[in-house]
Protein backbone atom coordinates (compact mmCIF):
# COMPACT_ATOMS: atom_id res chain seq x y z
CA UNK A 1 0.00 0.00 0.00
CA UNK A 2 1.41 3.61 -0.81
CA UNK A 3 2.41 5.83 2.36
CA UNK A 4 -0.17 7.55 3.70
CA UNK A 5 0.00 11.07 5.94
CA UNK A 6 -0.58 9.05 9.17
CA UNK A 7 1.24 7.72 12.07
CA UNK A 8 0.27 5.03 14.09
CA UNK A 9 0.87 5.67 17.91
CA UNK A 10 1.99 2.86 19.49
CA UNK A 11 1.87 1.68 23.15
CA UNK A 12 1.09 0.39 26.36
CA UNK A 13 -2.69 0.83 28.05
CA UNK A 14 -3.32 -2.59 30.14
CA UNK A 15 -1.56 -3.35 32.73
CA UNK A 16 -1.05 0.41 34.32
CA UNK A 17 -2.32 1.59 37.06
CA UNK A 18 -5.23 4.43 36.36
CA UNK A 19 -2.73 7.02 37.25
CA UNK A 20 -0.02 5.48 34.65
CA UNK A 21 -2.51 5.20 32.33
CA UNK A 22 -3.32 8.78 32.39
CA UNK A 23 0.15 9.84 32.02
CA UNK A 24 1.09 7.77 29.24
CA UNK A 25 -1.97 8.87 27.44
CA UNK A 26 -0.73 12.14 27.70
CA UNK A 27 2.04 11.16 26.15
CA UNK A 28 1.01 9.39 22.95
CA UNK A 29 -1.30 12.14 22.40
CA UNK A 30 1.91 14.96 22.60
CA UNK A 31 3.09 12.35 20.27
CA UNK A 32 0.41 12.81 17.86
CA UNK A 33 0.59 16.81 17.92
CA UNK A 34 3.93 16.42 17.19
CA UNK A 35 3.39 14.61 14.19
CA UNK A 36 1.03 17.04 13.38
CA UNK A 37 3.40 19.55 13.72
CA UNK A 38 5.15 17.58 11.09
CA UNK A 39 1.91 17.76 8.52
CA UNK A 40 1.37 14.37 9.32
CA UNK A 41 -1.65 12.79 10.78
CA UNK A 42 -2.03 10.40 13.96
CA UNK A 43 -3.71 7.25 14.92
CA UNK A 44 -3.22 7.35 18.33
CA UNK A 45 -5.48 3.69 19.68
CA UNK A 46 -7.06 4.64 22.58
CA UNK A 47 -8.80 7.69 21.03
CA UNK A 48 -10.29 4.80 19.36
CA UNK A 49 -10.50 1.25 21.28
CA UNK A 50 -9.36 1.94 25.19
CA UNK A 51 -9.92 -0.69 27.11
CA UNK A 52 -11.85 1.27 29.62
CA UNK A 53 -13.30 3.85 27.59
CA UNK A 54 -14.39 1.10 24.61
CA UNK A 55 -15.31 -1.69 26.01
CA UNK A 56 -17.88 -2.40 24.18
CA UNK A 57 -15.21 -3.40 21.61
CA UNK A 58 -14.68 -6.83 21.03
CA UNK A 59 -11.03 -8.16 20.85
CA UNK A 60 -11.73 -9.16 17.10
CA UNK A 61 -13.33 -5.45 16.46
CA UNK A 62 -9.49 -4.44 17.99
CA UNK A 63 -7.47 -6.22 16.06
CA UNK A 64 -9.06 -5.52 12.92
CA UNK A 65 -9.28 -1.64 13.66
CA UNK A 66 -5.49 -1.69 14.75
CA UNK A 67 -4.53 -3.90 11.58
CA UNK A 68 -6.16 -1.78 9.32
CA UNK A 69 -4.62 1.32 11.01
CA UNK A 70 -0.73 -0.12 10.76
CA UNK A 71 -1.56 -1.26 7.41
CA UNK A 72 -2.64 2.02 6.21
CA UNK A 73 -0.21 4.31 7.75
CA UNK A 74 3.23 5.33 6.27
CA UNK A 75 5.09 4.95 10.21
CA UNK A 76 4.69 3.21 13.52
CA UNK A 77 6.04 5.45 16.58
CA UNK A 78 6.48 2.71 19.58
CA UNK A 79 6.59 3.42 23.07
CA UNK A 80 8.57 0.41 24.36
CA UNK A 81 8.98 1.46 27.63
CA UNK A 82 5.96 -0.95 29.38
CA UNK A 83 5.81 -4.42 28.79
CA UNK A 84 2.87 -4.86 26.60
CA UNK A 85 1.51 -7.82 24.13
CA UNK A 86 -0.14 -5.54 21.55
CA UNK A 87 3.34 -3.26 20.93
CA UNK A 88 5.41 -6.20 20.29
CA UNK A 89 2.31 -7.48 18.10
CA UNK A 90 1.82 -3.85 16.29
CA UNK A 91 5.66 -3.81 15.31
CA UNK A 92 5.45 -7.26 13.67
CA UNK A 93 2.46 -6.16 11.79
CA UNK A 94 4.75 -2.76 10.36
CA UNK A 95 7.53 -5.33 9.68
CA UNK A 96 4.98 -7.72 7.84
CA UNK A 97 3.24 -4.27 6.15
CA UNK A 98 6.80 -2.82 5.56
CA UNK A 99 6.07 0.08 7.44
CA UNK A 100 9.22 1.82 9.25
CA UNK A 101 8.94 1.90 13.04
CA UNK A 102 10.62 4.25 15.74
CA UNK A 103 11.27 3.03 19.13
CA UNK A 104 10.78 4.95 22.24
CA UNK A 105 12.04 4.23 25.91
CA UNK A 106 14.08 5.35 28.82
CA UNK A 107 17.26 5.50 29.11
CA UNK A 108 17.14 3.24 32.17
CA UNK A 109 15.06 0.82 30.26
CA UNK A 110 17.34 0.33 27.72
CA UNK A 111 20.46 0.81 30.56
CA UNK A 112 19.02 -2.49 32.83
CA UNK A 113 18.36 -4.65 29.57
CA UNK A 114 14.31 -5.10 30.45
CA UNK A 115 13.49 -4.31 26.82
CA UNK A 116 13.78 -7.14 24.59
CA UNK A 117 16.24 -7.49 21.56
CA UNK A 118 13.85 -9.67 19.76
CA UNK A 119 11.76 -5.97 19.49
CA UNK A 120 14.83 -3.99 19.07
CA UNK A 121 16.33 -6.15 16.21
CA UNK A 122 13.08 -6.43 14.70
CA UNK A 123 14.00 -5.44 10.88
CA UNK A 124 11.46 -2.57 10.66
CA UNK A 125 13.12 -0.92 13.21
CA UNK A 126 14.32 2.30 11.77
CA UNK A 127 15.53 4.21 14.61
CA UNK A 128 15.11 4.25 18.63
CA UNK A 129 14.86 7.10 20.83
CA UNK A 130 16.67 6.85 24.09
CA UNK A 131 15.61 9.38 26.75
CA UNK A 132 15.48 10.38 30.03
CA UNK A 133 12.28 12.50 29.95
CA UNK A 134 9.24 12.52 27.75
CA UNK A 135 10.41 16.38 26.87
CA UNK A 136 13.53 14.85 25.32
CA UNK A 137 11.73 12.18 23.56
CA UNK A 138 9.56 14.89 22.09
CA UNK A 139 12.51 16.71 20.80
CA UNK A 140 14.52 13.82 19.45
CA UNK A 141 10.93 12.76 17.77
CA UNK A 142 10.61 16.09 15.95
CA UNK A 143 14.02 16.02 14.52
CA UNK A 144 13.76 12.65 13.35
CA UNK A 145 10.16 13.66 11.69
CA UNK A 146 11.53 16.51 9.56
CA UNK A 147 14.25 13.83 8.37
CA UNK A 148 11.55 11.53 7.54
CA UNK A 149 9.39 13.85 5.89
CA UNK A 150 11.95 15.40 4.00
CA UNK A 151 13.38 12.06 2.44
CA UNK A 152 9.51 11.16 1.40
CA UNK A 153 8.74 14.20 -0.06
CA UNK A 154 12.50 14.55 -2.44
CA UNK A 155 11.94 14.28 -6.05
CA UNK A 156 13.57 10.81 -6.19
CA UNK A 157 10.27 8.73 -4.27
CA UNK A 158 7.79 8.21 -6.24
CA UNK A 159 4.72 10.01 -6.40
CA UNK A 160 2.65 7.26 -4.87
CA UNK A 161 4.94 7.21 -1.41
CA UNK A 162 5.73 10.59 -0.77
CA UNK A 163 4.37 12.39 2.78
Amino acid sequence: MAFKRFVYISGALTSTTEEELAVLRSFYERLGEVCAESGLGAYIPHQVSDPLRAKSLTPRDVDRLDREAVTACCLVIAYVGRVSFGVGIEIEMAYHANKPVVLLCERETIDARRLSRLVRGNPAVAREIVFGHHASAIEQLRVFLADFCDAHRSAHVPALLRV
